[in-house]
């Protein structure tokens, strides 16, 4: 498969010159390939740009500005290839983090097919009803059909509120009088969409109850939705164990850790970058397929979400993904 590219994903992190970096200790061998790719690859393996430092022997400002144009150009080849995705269920979750300081919350907030694991809409900020919006309203340009799926979400109030404003039919109500403002626009639930909350009651650490509630939409439909995902109950369970992957991941991430993110455009970049390596170069032990004429020992083809979803072929390196052909 040749991977097209949009024309602004002229990234070049070749330059990271021998000028820059540390000089190796004797006996390393040297090539263009230790200053282009290692940077960016061992920092979504969750080491920070101080570890990343210490492995890659370069310099720390060489590091942090290669993750600096990298994390756009992760973004603008998302926004190139996850388009009209063929999607009939998605889950969201945020993930909480802060950027400098715990007094400055940053949240991620994540949009995932449930069946091929593919993350198709990312956002980051303030954990309220504008980074929902803005988080759904991404969902729903790389969605083929936008009224034929259903949402899975915790109990946030945020998503019920804004569900039909993205999702749902916008109709104007007939006026009942000549005088005064006309009726405001409402919105109309296809019965072909649904959005179903899966709210966790816990008492402490606790876990209680697990409350499912149908938000918008039929019964029937989350029924069938669910019949075709082989679950028995309705739950948020892939998009939970992709946020445990992501803070692996991603060095801001982790419980407990020690690695701070000072700036938000360097949490922001890596965000984007870890989210392209998940997407493309990751294989994800779930979504193997049996081989039809096993070669030798090899009897499953091991795929990434991008496969899964139909957008790629063979899994990608971020050498391949990140420099300009």
């Amino acid at each position: 498969m040749v991977l097209t590219k949009p024309a602004t994903c002229a990234v070049v992190i070749a330059g990271a010159s021998s000028a820059s970096a540390k000089e190796p200790p004797s006996g390393t061998p040297r090539s263009p390939q230790n200053s282009s790719f290692l940077p960016p690859s061992i920092s979504t393996f969750g080491n920070s740009i101080s570890a990343t430092v210490r492995l890659t022997k370069l310099h720390h400002d060489t590091v942090e500005r290669i993750a600096l144009v990298c994390g756009p150009h992760a973004k603008a080849l998302h926004d190139h290839t996850a388009k009209a995705l063929s999607v009939t269920a998605l889950q969201a979750d945020e993930r909480h983090g802060f950027v400098q300081s715990k007094a400055t919350p940053c949240w991620e907030a994540t949009v995932l097919d449930p069946k091929s694991k593919f993350v198709v809409a990312l956002g980051l900020g303030r954990r309220d009803e504008t980074l929902i919006l803005k988080l759904l309203q991404d969902a729903h340009r790389r969605v083929a059909d936008p009224q034929s799926l259903v949402l899975f979400t915790d109990g946030l109030p945020s998503y019920a509120t804004v569900f039909p404003r993205v999702f749902g039919v916008a109709y104007r109500p007939p006026r009942k009088h000549l005088q005064g403002r006309p009726p405001a626009v409402r919105y109309r639930i296809p019965r072909s969409l649904a959005y179903t909350q899966v709210i966790k009651h816990r008492e402490g650490r606790r876990l209680v109850e697990v409350e499912v509630r149908l938000a918008h939409g039929r019964q029937k439909r989350v029924d069938r939705e669910l019949e075709v995902l082989g679950y028995t109950v309705a739950n948020t369970s892939a998009i939970e164990r992709q946020n445990g992957t992501a803070r692996q991941m991603t060095p801001h991430m982790h419980r407990k850790g020690l690695s701070f993110a000072r700036r938000a455009v360097t949490r922001s970049a890596l965000a984007h970058l870890v989210t392209l390596a998940y997407n493309w170069c990751r294989v994800n032990a779930s979504l193997k397929r049996v081989i039809a004429e096993p070669q030798g020992k090899r009897r499953y083809e091991q795929r990434t979400p991008a496969m899964a979803i139909g957008i790629a072929d063979r899994p990608f390196t971020l050498g391949e993904l990140l420099v300009p052909r």
